[in-house]
């Protein structure tokens, strides 16, 4: 007879338990009983002291069996807070997310400007205006045509002709709106720019057959009617948002404010050398040709399409290559991918945008901006230049620096505020210049008002005082009306935006036509600049709740803000 159970000859049922094992258990355990109540596996903490001897187990080192008064505890079933054991750490509440998960929240965009200077930010972001450049050289002959219909030209023309300018630029936007997203950005500028080459070729041709003027303007106004929606939107969409103000105002309101200060250049220089071989009108015409022959070149090799409309096409891949040239150096980055991700919420942000609900909800942007760019045309119209002629006339015949001044004073107010439209902002540029306008309109309209006609001589006011306001209504002009090609490039929903600048430039070219029907003496020169500074103390204190500020914004962002009218921030 077997005195001890465990070394009976049959196997044992259950597998040895954990830890170091005794040599043998008590004589008086029954067979096998052990065995029967051993605790399941993986939790040594439930074992069961049943039917043992007050000295089981035995003593073992510390790493096999807990002591003997461990208590007692169930594992905690899962979703529940742990049980508070003895030595143990408590852990918190744990909570499970519910069994359907609805939409991920969206994660609003952080707007970081790279650090740097200017400097390299601009030669980081070279290819976004090279991208729109061929359209800078077209507005710049257009400039020059410009000042040509206001008054700076030396040979006697006819009424249509001082008017067919502005007459091509709103065929050719009409044109442009039929092809909107039809035909490349790239055959577009290369096209217009022929259309400038054949223009200036007609100006020089002959100095004094008004024909070849009369078409080589339409031409050239074409031209600028066919690129000026196209290149807005395209600016818009293909800066970053820290360098869209300065690449819209450099290429479109810079580029006019050169041309503007070129034509009054030569066309004042050579007015009194009338015998000269060649005639200003023939300058005209060279440089309009050069302008042209540089805009097909630009167009043909560094024009790049917009990634916001491969986006709304579904070509994402383009898209993306497209996102990688834009910046240099032309590898991909998270800076490449950010910019695809802000581009493909704006695209779903206008997507489900009817035509009708896009052009209700543009109105607002669209009564503001047209406000703005008739003003605009009024600073640059033949009111305001032959009234400058005139004081010019009167206080230094003979003299030309006073108008080369004027044509400068112009341009430079372009200029400036284009390098500073991002870094103090759209809004406080447009009121500063609007109050500065108010005074000088005021003042100009004065002292035309004091002059009057008694036979047989004029009385005029002070001449000089009129050119010095004039002159500093130039400045502030470009400093008021620079800032809005930034605000057309970011106003209006995605499927209607070229249209609406379009509009607004068609607007811009009436007003030009209408003033140019004006009979022009004294008496209406008085009431002409009464009611520009009636217009702009109008402009600037509607502006301080109108006008929104769009610095440092990105579209969807600069969209949301012109919804509606009001808009209190600066």
């Amino acid at each position: 007879m077997n005195d001890n159970p465990l070394k009976s000859t049959e196997p044992p049922t259950s597998p040895p338990g954990y830890g170091l094992q005794p040599e043998g258990p008590p004589t008086n355990a029954p067979a096998y009983g052990f065995a029967q109540n051993y605790p399941p596996q993986g939790y040594p903490q439930n074992y069961p002291p049943q039917g043992y001897p007050q000295n089981y187990p035995p003593a073992v080192p510390a790493n096999s069996y807990p002591p003997p008064n461990y208590p007692p505890a169930q594992p905690p079933p899962q979703g529940y807070p742990g049980q508070s054991y003895q030595g143990a750490q408590v852990y918190p509440p744990q909570s499970f997310p519910p069994q359907h998960y609805g939409p991920p929240p969206v994660q609003p965009s952080v707007a970081v400007v790279p650090p740097g200077g200017w400097y390299s930010r601009n030669q980081r972001n070279k290819p976004q205006s090279n991208a729109v450049g061929a359209a800078a050289l077209i507005f710049a002959s257009g400039g020059m045509n410009i000042a040509f219909s206001a008054g700076f030209f030396t040979v006697p023309l006819s009424y249509h002709t001082r008017i067919c300018w502005f007459i091509g630029a709103i065929i050719g936007t009409f044109i442009s709106s039929i092809l909107v997203n039809q035909v490349p950005k790239k055959v577009i500028f290369a096209f217009a720019s022929l259309l400038v080459i054949v223009g200036g070729v007609l100006f020089a041709c002959d100095k004094n057959v008004e024909s070849l003027i009369t078409a080589g303007l339409y031409l050239d106004g074409i031209a600028n009617g066919l690129v000026f929606a196209p290149t807005l939107a395209l600016a818009g969409e293909v800066a970053v948002f820290y360098m869209r103000g300065t690449i819209t105002t450099t290429i479109e309101q810079a580029s006019f404010g050169i041309g503007f200060f070129l034509q009054i250049v030569y066309a004042s220089t050579w007015e009194w050398n009338v015998g000269a071989a060649i005639s200003a009108e023939q300058i005209h015409g060279i440089l309009s040709a050069v302008f042209g022959v540089i805009g097909v070149i630009i167009a043909a090799f560094l024009t790049i399409e917009s990634p916001v409309i491969m986006l709304a096409n579904g070509e994402e891949q383009a898209a993306i290559d497209t996102l990688r040239r834009l910046q240099r150096p032309y590898t991909l980055t998270t800076e490449t991918y950010d910019q695809l991700a802000e581009h493909k919420r704006y695209v779903e942000q206008n997507k489900d945008i009817s035509v009708c609900a896009g052009i209700v909800e543009a109105l607002p942007a669209f009564l503001r901006l047209i406000f703005l760019r008739a003003l605009n045309a009024m600073s640059m119209c033949q009111f305001t230049t032959y009234a400058f002629l005139i004081a010019s006339a009167r206080e230094y015949r003979g003299e030309v620096w006073p108008i080369v001044l004027f044509g400068l004073c112009r341009w430079l107010g372009n200029l400036v505020t284009a390098m500073c439209t991002e870094c103090v902002g759209r809004k406080k540029l447009i009121l500063l210049g609007l109050l500065v306008c108010t005074g000088m309109g005021f003042g100009t309209g004065s002292q035309f008002y004091s002059s009057y006609y008694y036979w047989p001589v004029y009385y005029f006011g002070n001449m000089e005082m009129v050119m010095t306001f004039l002159c500093l209504y130039q400045v502030f002009a470009g400093v008021a009306f620079t800032p809005t090609s930034a605000y057309l490039s970011e106003a209006f929903p995605l499927g209607v935006k070229q249209h609406m600048i379009g509009l607004t430039f068609i607007v811009e070219m009436l007003v030009f036509i209408i003033i140019s029907v004006g009979t022009m003496d004294f008496t209406t020169f008085g009431v002409f600049f009464y009611f520009v500074g009636g217009l702009s103390v109008f402009g600037f204190i509607a502006g301080i709740w109108l006008f929104p500020e769009t610095k440092g914004t990105n579209l969807r962002q600069s969209q949301d803000k012109f919804r509606g009218f009001l808009s209190f921030g600066f």
